[in-house]
């Protein structure tokens, strides 16, 4: 479990649920009675609670074995453990109470359980039904009186369902098949129910007249998070206000307008949020009456998904994101809903306003796949490991987080995020894809969550990637013809720049039922191609794999520089000293206009990490960083991350020479150049970039490339970071299409490492004519975080980057002498997105 004091629970938990000793729900409450003491405040360990009380609400583990259990001590059990997690609620500080909500929907509230004994005999007293054998109602009535569970109420539905049909058995079976019940569950109870309902006309009416209420009694006891019964639980501490939200709510609940029902739903669960404080009773009942709310909201949503929403689904998925937050509070998700409701309340027509829809659909998209990649992370890994020692069923298992996530409303936003994205699409005139690398070629279909899962991988021939996720740093594959996701990717992204190098196709696409097809080929030969429109055209190929316009890439050459200096200042720049970076900034200080100012630079050249590990102070250091050299370097078939972090690691433990120290100190003060008031940590900074050498993106651009490592040199540019409110990129020649005769530009607010550095989102694009003033905008921004910082950075420019068809630009690492600072971005007032001039 990978928590060793958790591992003590598992332990137990699986030592009584799979013996053979007497059990039922009865004592699974009083053991996770006992063991919230030993979780409380671990968020990890309510999670696993609520695993293992999934899997009993899901019908995995026994409910009764080898005892009998009076209603009253079973509904006792539950009360006093919910009271207990409603304490636990209060109380919570570690993010745990969303666990807290999710252990309260697998069971009951407790309540009267002796009022289930005792009105079951009153009916049949009542309507003479008589306490023979032999009988559905007698076999139900000793079934209830030895141990009643959450199955007896979908035993009553069923029963008033054949009742209300005259006797129709189908029906009877119907509801309790859409319960979870089978006619074999039926005959297995340890009380078995082995008769068919009867059906008397005389008595048909009282009959469901008493096991409607009946049923009441029974939901008090099991259905916790049941609307009605959360409600007339709650009653008690309603104001007049809420009185009015509830009665509303109940007397409309299977109104089709979604719409006012959500609204008046959101406006309850707000009331509600101030006062799940205090006393255990209160917040227990205010708890179910929450999460009773937060489901209905779920149907509501899943009923209304047929009917064509067009005009209301904005409203909804504010009112529906709304909810979300109410129920897990997230930075990210207030962000979106700030966005929302700002292209809320703008005229909803016209390119601009779907772009601006747009861009906050990306992100909310990406802040829910958050969410639910959470819900994953910590509850797969327990449901795992308890199914497995529990033998529940296998669909049970693998489904077991998105099982959970289905019943959230976090789906449901989902589901509705889905139906307004090709309204968007269609009023911005987008299309389903956005062509970042142009190229065609025939492949075998390969479908991974991310790209980083196959770097360094060999294909055995011409390979389509169809990848959830891409970072944007990631070394493509040598094999890989095409590469295709539904996920956002700057065009100028390392591994776009790198794609265009190699004329490997590379595009995103917006539609999800289009990424289904694909995913749907795996393993099947595929032809891909961009059509006049700018569209990735496919069709499914029996031919052979074929690459027709991937480029046949030589291996670059690159010479080995020496030694030549601790330190040089920017006049001292050269091809022999310095890489690209370094050499660019010296070309582009003689053609800048006086108003415009260059920051100043100096740099420590080629040869100075050699240089350093030589040295007799580093002698040790020197002869573990070659034996792991070595090791590498013979190490062909894989990608050993291990060794490639020991050394980085082992960089990092250099000494610096007293001469580096004193040359490099007069060169920054030539400069103009602050001088860092801790020299250690400008040191450490210095050891990263060298060590960036060594990690897996550049190790493998090298290997695919066929550059020997020892080829590869090093120098650290130092300049001082301008304070940029913004950061940009332009391009002379439109990178998707080609088009020399028109610029495509690119904008993010702060620092530009959340630019080149593909940080989730979209900047704000734009293409325009060369020679006219009327930009075409593409997109608005939807990245989720700006960078802001200042003072000294030492930026990696190595002998391996600007070479002819080379992309080796982004695969090593520059690092702040501060570290930047991240900032989350409320579009809402930013002068980017907002300032219409």
């Amino acid at each position: 479990m990978g928590h060793p004091e958790l591992a003590v629970i598992v332990d137990e938990i699986i030592e009584k649920e799979m013996s053979r000793n007497s059990w039922t729900l009865m004592h699974r409450f009083n053991l996770c009675y006992d063991l919230l003491d030993k979780v409380r405040n671990n968020m990890e360990g309510l999670a696993l609670m609520f695993v293992w009380l999934r899997f009993s609400a899901i019908r995995q583990i026994d409910w009764q074995r080898n005892y009998n259990t009076q209603p009253r001590e079973l509904s006792h059990a539950e009360d006093r453990l919910t009271l207990k997690l409603a304490d636990c609620y209060t109380k919570e500080e570690s993010g745990g109470r969303e666990y807290i909500r999710l252990i309260l929907t697998t069971m009951g509230r407790g309540g009267e359980g002796q009022r289930i004994r005792d009105e079951v005999l009153n009916i049949m007293h009542r309507l003479h039904i008589k306490e023979v054998s032999g009988h559905f109602m007698e076999e139900w009535h000793q079934k209830l009186h030895n141990n009643t569970t959450p199955d007896d109420v979908v035993i009553c539905e069923a029963y008033i369902g054949f009742l209300k049909s005259n006797g129709n058995l189908d029906i009877f079976y119907k509801i309790l098949g859409a319960g979870g019940i089978t006619k074999e569950r039926l005959e297995n109870f340890e009380r078995p129910i082995i008769s068919h309902p009867d059906f008397v006309p005389s008595i048909k009416d009282p009959l469901i007249h008493d096991l409607e209420h009946f049923l009441g009694i029974l939901k008090a006891v099991h259905s916790g998070t049941d609307l009605g019964t959360a409600i007339y639980a709650a009653r008690y501490l309603f104001d007049p206000e809420m009185h009015g939200l509830m009665d509303f709510i109940w007397m409309h609940h299977d109104d089709a307008d979604a719409c006012i029902l959500i609204e008046k739903i959101a406006e309850a669960r707000r009331r509600l949020k101030t006062q799940l404080q205090g006393n255990s009773n209160v917040v227990r009942d205010l708890l179910f009456l929450d999460l009773a709310l937060e489901n209905f909201l779920r149907v509501v949503v899943e009923r209304s998904l047929h009917l064509h929403l067009s005009t209301q689904l904005v409203e909804l998925i504010a009112m529906v994101l709304e909810n979300l937050i109410i129920t897990k509070g997230n930075d990210e998700l207030t962000y979106c809903l700030h966005q929302w409701e700002h292209v809320r309340r703008m005229t909803r027509s016209g390119k601009e306003w779907a772009l601006q829809s747009r861009a906050v659909l990306d992100r909310l998209t990406r802040a829910l796949g958050a969410v639910i990649d959470h819900y994953y992370q910590v509850l797969q890994p327990k449901a795992d490991f308890l199914g497995g020692a529990f033998h529940a069923d296998s669909w049970t298992i693998s489904l077991f987080s998105e099982e959970v996530v289905r019943g959230k409303p976090v789906f449901a936003l989902s589901k509705l995020l889905r139906q307004i994205d090709p309204i968007l699409r269609r009023e911005a005139h987008l299309g389903s894809w956005q062509v970042i690398s142009q190229g065609k070629g025939t492949g075998q279909v390969e479908v991974v969550s991310d790209l980083r899962s196959v770097q360094g991988k060999s294909f055995a021939r011409p390979t389509v990637i169809i990848a959830d996720k891409v970072a944007g740093e990631e070394e493509i594959p040598k094999e890989v013809i095409a590469v295709i996701t539904p996920d956002l990717t700057d065009i100028v992204s390392h591994i776009a720049i790198r794609a265009r190098n190699a004329n490997i196709l590379f595009a995103t696409c917006y539609d999800p039922d289009i990424i289904v097809r694909l995913k749907s080929l795996s393993e099947h030969l595929l032809s891909l191609s961009v059509n006049t429109a700018g569209d990735v055209i496919f069709e499914e190929s029996s031919g052979e794999p074929c690459i027709t316009s991937q480029r046949v890439l030589p291996v670059p050459r690159i010479s080995r520089p020496c030694f030549t200096a601790y330190a040089v200042s920017s006049a001292k720049f050269n091809q022999k000293n310095v890489g690209g970076k370094s050499n660019n900034l010296r070309h582009l200080k003689d053609k800048l206009p006086e108003w415009i100012i260059l920051p100043s630079s100096v740099a420590m050249p080629f040869g100075v990490f050699e240089k350093v590990l030589a040295g007799h102070h580093n002698k040790e250091i020197a002869g573990h960083y070659n034996e792991l050299a070595l090791r590498i370097d013979k190490n062909t078939e894989k990608v050993d991350v291990e060794v490639l972090s020991e050394l980085r690691k082992t960089i990092l433990g250099l000494k610096a020479p007293d001469g580096l120290v004193s040359e490099l100190h007069g060169v920054i003060a030539e400069a103009g150049l602050p001088w860092p008031s801790n020299w250690e940590v400008a040191w450490t900074c210095i050891k990263g970039v060298w060590g960036s050498k060594w990690n897996e993106r550049a190790y493998l651009s090298r290997r695919t490339r066929g550059i020997p490592h020892a080829d590869l040199f090093m120098a650290v540019l130092i300049q001082e970071v301008v304070e940029a409110d913004y950061s940009f990129v332009i391009h002379t020649v439109n990178p998707s299409t080609g088009n020399r005769n028109e610029i495509y530009a690119e904008v993010v607010p702060g620092l530009g490492e959340t630019l080149v550095g593909n940080y989730p989102g979209k900047a704000l694009s734009f293409t325009c004519r060369k020679g006219k003033d009327e930009p075409q905008l593409l997109a608005f921004p939807s990245k989720s975080v700006a960078l802001f910082g200042s003072g000294l950075i030492f930026r990696s420019d190595s002998n391996g980057e600007d070479l002819a068809g080379y992309a080796g630009a982004g695969l090593y690492d520059s690092i702040m002498l501060e570290p930047s600072v991240k900032v989350p971005l409320d579009y809402t007032s930013e002068s980017l997105v907002g300032n219409e001039d």
